[in-house]
């Protein structure tokens, strides 16, 4: 056990603030997955690990569900009820104060994206087959779930033909999420009385896997950082069925880590979010340049320009500068640092965005906006 990173200590202080609930509460929960392996083998994360895991039988995760009040901002209890931007599979405990994205939807504006735990239900099923077969169903759900959320974040405005594809292909109806949410939770707990636990809410394999109830009958205190965790008395039964090698080190092809695009201890996601959000805020009497001259440029014009100037078009492509796309302008990029000022708007209007922005961080330039083709803009 070594020294925590940034994010390890984040998520050590919501997995602290999460017990004191469950305690206060009367709840029971365990360490899981990675996390219990990390308490098993390391007192601790696992070295290349920044996750938590946790599980809770599902009559004790339904009280917690139905009550996200107990905890109180920066802490976000993020269930598939209250937060259907995120449609989220199970409930994560979030800090509202940081940020932690792995990428930027074009379905949903994404909802709470600040750092997370995982607190996953142990669903009750009779037997493997049973629990293959819930954890196919509970998968068109959830995208039934999504699509329906992304259409209800539409309503009024048209879809672009990738997003109605996807929400009709997927089974959304718009203004029936409340109504999908809990009936997704009803699908997952459909069993009662039954030998073993299945957790059918996560992806892949794990979701289909099924554990012996007698493993998680009681529990015993292990070490994770400065906490005491509670474990399954099961816990070798467990990491043997989670995991192929065991208790035994994984080698370094064999660690699972996340690539996340932002990472910030100190900052909501709230702040970065608005670089997409707020693409059209107070946007009457700016001059507007956009960096990009594909057919995203002609969505934007088509969609966005109604009583604004867009200037000009910028290009990487050496060949379209001085000449015209959709009736502008294209200049080459280098031109921007001198044209941007209060009265201008830049707008990034590519599939390249994350590129371009990284480009125009490059250069010095940090007030931009980033156009999502299937986000639903409405000016203020």
């Amino acid at each position: 056990m070594g020294g925590l990173n940034e994010l390890q200590s984040i998520e050590i202080d919501m997995l602290e603030k999460f017990s004191d609930i469950c305690k206060r509460e009367n709840l029971t929960w365990f360490a899981m997955f990675g996390t219990l392996l990390g308490a098993t083998r390391h007192g601790g994360f696992i070295p290349w690990d920044d996750d938590i895991d946790v599980a809770m039988p599902r009559a004790d995760y339904d009280r917690l569900r139905k009550q996200p009040e107990l905890f109180q901002e920066p802490y976000f209890l993020q269930t598939p009820q209250n937060d259907p931007a995120a449609a989220p599979h199970f409930l994560k405990l979030r800090r509202s104060d940081t940020t932690l994205m792995d990428k930027i939807s074009s379905l949903t504006r994404g909802g709470n994206m600040g750092v997370y735990i995982d607190i996953l239900p142990l669903d009750e099923v009779p037997n493997a087959k049973a629990a293959i077969k819930l954890h196919s169903r509970a998968k068109l759900m959830q995208k039934q779930m999504l699509a329906t959320a992304a259409l209800d974040e539409s309503a009024g405005s048209e879809l672009p033909d990738f997003k109605a594809a996807y929400c009709y292909g997927n089974g959304g109806i718009e203004g029936c999420y409340a109504l999908l949410s809990e009936r997704y939770e009803w699908l997952c707990s459909m069993y009662d009385g039954e030998p073993y636990y299945a957790i059918p809410v996560i992806m892949g394999q794990r979701g289909c896997r099924v554990f012996d109830k007698a493993w998680f009958k009681s529990n015993e205190m292990m070490s994770f950082e400065h906490l005491e965790v509670p474990v399954p008395t099961g816990w070798r039964e467990i990491l043997v069925a989670c995991y192929p090698n065991g208790l035994l080190e994984l080698q370094e092809s064999e660690r699972e880590t996340r690539e996340l695009k932002y990472v910030d201890m100190s900052r909501s996601y709230v702040e970065y979010v608005s670089r997409y959000a707020d693409m059209l805020k107070d946007i009457e009497g700016k001059k507007i340049l956009i960096f990009g001259a594909g057919d995203s440029l002609r969505i934007w014009l088509e969609r966005h320009s109604q009583g604004v100037e867009a200037v000009c078009a910028f290009d990487n492509s050496e060949g379209k500068w001085g000449k015209k796309a959709y009736g502008v302008t294209i200049r080459p990029p280098g031109e921007i640092p001198s044209m941007i000022g209060s009265d201008t708007r830049l707008i990034i209007a590519s599939i390249w965005h994350d590129e371009i922005a990284k480009q125009l961080e490059g250069m010095g330039i940090h007030d931009y906006y980033i156009f999502i083709d299937g986000w639903n803009y409405r000016r203020d």
